[in-house]
């Protein structure tokens, strides 16, 4: 009996080690497993109308800006009532901020200057001392920079761009930057704006 349970264990080995043996080469028949990933969303190119402003969606609301002469898509969680603001939560008693996250745009006479040489202007107005990192980007195939840094009230980002002989510099408040696969709801505003902004032809 017990020379028969030797046996026995003998021969459930010599399976169970053929079997391992299958599995492993039939793994790396199959090559190396590949990971699983999340599907990205990807925002759809805008549809654009005969002024060549971006047409609304679900997700975006047009902003429109007359006597500046441009538009632009902002993410439908924002709302404004200016001209020159989209804020998320406004706050409609009195405060020193509009409200949660906002953008405001000011505007003036271009008078020569390039983008590059007013956000180099404004860099120089604070002297040393701060963090401050400048970047070049195209928005509506210009030139426009960016700068993160300046000291404020709030923490900001600005956007500046020379279009039709006018400044426009873009103020994205209070400006956190957080982890890329978690943006912020000013991220996505930032996003929209670089996106769709285009500047309207004088007429």
């Amino acid at each position: 009996m017990f020379r028969r349970l030797i046996i026995f264990r003998k021969i459930f080995a010599s399976v169970f080690y053929v079997l391992l043996i299958s599995a492993i080469v039939g793994c790396s028949a199959q090559g190396p497993i590949e990971p699983v990933l999340p599907e990205l969303t990807v925002v759809a190119e805008p549809e654009i109308s005969a002024n060549g402003c971006p047409v609304p969606t679900i997700e975006r609301s047009l902003f429109t800006n007359d006597a500046g002469r441009f538009c632009l898509l902002f993410p439908v969680e924002f709302t404004t009532n200016n001209p020159n603001l989209i804020v998320l939560n406004p706050i409609t008693g009195a405060g020193d901020v509009p409200g949660d996250a906002w953008v405001f745009i000011y505007m003036e006479p271009a008078a020569n200057r390039t983008a590059a040489q007013v956000a180099d202007e404004k860099i120089a107005e604070v002297g040393p001392g701060f963090n401050i990192t400048r970047s070049e980007i195209q928005v509506d195939g210009k030139s426009a920079i960016v700068v993160d840094g300046l000291p404020g009230q709030d923490s900001s980002r600005w956007l500046y761009i020379v279009a039709n002989d006018q400044l426009y510099m873009f103020n994205f408040a209070p400006w956190v930057p957080t982890d890329p696969s978690q943006p912020t709801p000013l991220e996505y505003l930032y996003t929209s704006v670089v996106e769709t902004l285009h500047f309207l032809t004088p007429q």
